[in-house]
């Protein structure tokens, strides 16, 4: 496991020192420290059974959003611009007792490109390359490669890394990308905007107003690169973390995952499903199962939107791509079987939907009871979960109290 980054404001690009007071590394910052601690979620490597040596975060509700095109437009020559360029997609999510409503906006970006001897501009929409780059992104960030630095006009988090270290990550989980498709895709995530209001209902508390929130960012705050004409792969990058994430990781509002497990599935669907899991499914246990409707996921995940006109053929074809979803998921060992019951419109017979039941495998059982104890014990040490008559705690009390 690499080791937190050390940085000083003097090896920063030059477009960074002037309006930087200082630097805090994750040694010391509590929140950063918290986000890449997961010594407890380690497997040897010699452990090969499992393979789960790749750790990173997943951001509440956040990650879970359509924030991502997967049909139409992705890369377009400006000149070619369709007359609406915005994407807009609803949100409707219950996590941890919280209803999310509202909708999201996605921008595209305009990225410079050579293209035939000539610099062109295209509008790059954030597609399933800026997910896995993002992804990496923040597999980079929760190993230590990321710093809190306070600028002159506030304070941000980014991710420190050379290209070289990016192109490894996405190599190591079968997702290799020639060095200019990386820049372009964090480029791409930089320029994107994203806009989003929605409302917060508790569930649980009926007392508690519903909250609601309406921003507007890019995927990320800034970009910036420093190096030598021909360095390739040893050019040093720093993306700096919209405001958002900052807060999340700020309020420990991210969950663990195994980061090469969801990553080194080929499908989109079926690594945003297995991401998913991860998220939701923190009760898995032999005998409990995860339901969903077939319409309903595939509207979250951005293959269709709330008003499209679902024919039958079109049916058909969103249940062949979730089955070969569900078959990657059985062949990775995350479930051991699952059930569709078919879904008829009270009137006509026809059916108009289906219901997916999913039975957990013993191995994705022991990997979420692990992660499961990496957050308690996390939000332990935050001071976010309150341990009764524990006034000091030594390592034996912690494991015996994240246990259970």
């Amino acid at each position: 496991m690499s080791s937190k980054v050390k940085i000083s404001v003097e090896n920063l690009p030059d477009t960074l020192r002037g309006q930087i007071h200082g630097v805090e590394s994750a040694n010391d910052n509590e929140s950063l420290a918290l986000f890449t601690d997961n010594k407890d979620v380690r497997v040897p490597i010699e452990n090969s059974s499992h393979a789960l040596r790749a750790y990173s975060n997943t951001f509440n509700h956040y990650d879970l959003w359509g924030r991502f095109v997967r049909s139409g437009h992705k890369k377009l020559p400006v000149e070619e611009a369709p007359k609406r360029t915005i994407v807009t997609r609803r949100i409707s999510e219950k996590i941890d007792g919280i209803q999310y409503d509202g909708e999201i906006k996605i921008t595209p970006a305009v990225v410079s490109s050579r293209e035939d001897g000539e610099e062109r501009e295209f509008l790059v929409w954030p597609s399933d390359r800026e997910e896995k780059v993002e992804r990496a992104l923040i597999r980079l960030a929760s190993k230590g490669k990321i710093v809190k630095i306070n600028f002159k006009s506030g304070i941000q988090y980014a991710v420190v890394f050379s290209m070289n270290e990016l192109a490894q990550e996405l190599k190591g989980v079968g997702q290799s990308m020639p060095f200019p498709q990386i820049k372009e895709s964090l480029e791409a995530l930089q320029g994107s905007k994203l806009s989003f209001k929605y409302s917060a209902t508790d569930t649980k508390n009926t007392n508690v107003d519903d909250s609601f929130y309406e921003s507007n960012m890019n995927f990320l705050s800034s970009l910036h690169f420093s190096g030598k004409k021909g360095q390739g792969g040893n050019v040093k990058c720093v993306a700096c973390l919209n405001a958002f994430v900052h807060n999340m990781i700020d309020n420990l509002d991210y969950k663990g995952y195994y980061f090469n497990r969801a990553q080194e599935l080929k499908r989109g669907l079926s690594r945003w499903m297995m991401l998913r899991l991860y998220h939701l499914w923190r009760y898995a246990a032999p005998g409990k199962t995860h339901h969903f409707r077939l319409l309903s996921i595939m509207e979250k995940y951005g293959s269709i939107y709330a008003n499209d006109e679902i024919t039958e053929n079109k049916l058909k074809a969103l249940r062949r791509d979730m089955t070969t979803t569900m078959k990657d998921l059985i062949n990775k060992g995350v479930i051991s079987d699952y059930t569709i019951v078919n879904v008829k419109d009270d009137k006509t017979g026809i059916i108009i939907d289906y219901t997916y039941e999913m039975h957990p495998s013993d191995q994705f059982c022991e990997e979420i009871l692990t992660l499961n104890k990496q957050n308690k014990r996390l939000e332990i040490q935050s001071g976010k979960r309150i341990v009764e008559e524990a006034l000091t705690i030594d390592g034996d009390q912690l494991d015996e109290i994240v246990s259970k």
